[in-house]
């Protein structure tokens, strides 16, 4: 199943650790999420916050992105903060793969 990380993004004055409206999302949201995750098909690997730069991370696996950009919706994390959505592979799968490619220098 494809693998990817969902990076989200937001500005100071909407950080849970400031803001009460958004703290009460997010701790709604956290309680949520794995249950989404479940409905919609979404393995749900991780969540990240690095606490001192604004921004959370989420580590996920499903068919399709469209399939993760639905989970990010649904959860609410884009109320809050700009999403990003990357299709990842591990560095043991991207080492294989670029041996596919003849080096330019």
């Amino acid at each position: 199943m494809p693998q990817y990380l969902i990076a989200g993004q937001h500005p100071p004055d909407l950080c849970p650790a400031a803001n009460e409206t958004v703290r009460k999302l997010a701790h709604e949201g956290a309680g949520e999420i794995a249950g989404l995750a479940e409905k919609l098909g979404v393995k749900l690997n991780a969540t990240y916050v690095p606490m001192n730069n604004h921004m959370v991370f989420a580590a996920v696996e499903a068919d399709d992105m469209s399939t993760v950009r639905e989970f990010a919706f649904q959860s609410r994390l884009g109320q809050w903060n700009t999403i990003d959505i990357y299709q990842v592979s591990t560095l043991e799968e991207a080492l294989t793969k670029v041996n596919e490619l003849p080096t330019i220098y």
